[in-house]
């Protein structure tokens, strides 16, 4: 009778470590944002440090290696551009600091663009969308000799626009 329950003890604890290990590994969070219609699904074990602004417009999160970045930013929209012309104004902004961006790819539709491209020592993609009211841009940053971040980056998160 002792070895039964010392078995049965032994069959429920790796049961227990099991079901512990499979809820965290690979998990998912998901943050939706009701106030500029999006939804970003990430793993947040993958990330060190994560800022949520008070006025729910910008999140930043920075990966365990501090290489990679991952942003959301919402603006109001206070132009009257088309997607060709907002993204055209952002390279400008983006040469005015002294980096010139090296297109790699780029869609344009009439409310977003989605964009690959490097520029000085990192490689972005970035996804924007554009609403009545305002705007939402994604990024991710990584450094161009970490091309496989950026794959896992592309892969495991996520936005949705609503």
């Amino acid at each position: 009778m002792k070895n039964f329950f010392f078995l049965l003890s032994c069959v429920l604890l790796i049961l227990v470590c099991l079901a512990g290990s499979k809820g965290t590994a690979g998990s998912s969070s998901q943050y939706c944002n009701d106030r500029f219609d999006y939804c970003l699904d990430y793993p947040a074990s993958m990330f060190q440090k994560t800022y949520f602004s008070e006025q729910t417009d910008s999140l930043l999160f920075t990966t365990l290696d501090s290489l990679g970045k991952v942003s959301v930013i919402s603006t109001t929209a206070d132009h009257k551009l088309d997607s060709h012309q907002v993204f055209e104004e952002r390279m400008r902004q983006l040469a005015a600091t002294g980096c010139v961006a090296n297109i790699l790819s780029i869609t344009n539709g009439d409310d977003y663009y989605e964009v690959n491209f490097l520029c000085g020592n990192h490689w972005y993609h970035q996804k924007a969308a554009f609403y009545r009211n305002f705007d939402v841009l994604f990024t991710l940053q990584v450094p161009v000799n970490r091309p496989e971040l950026m794959m896992r980056l592309k892969q495991d998160v996520k936005i949705e626009f609503q």
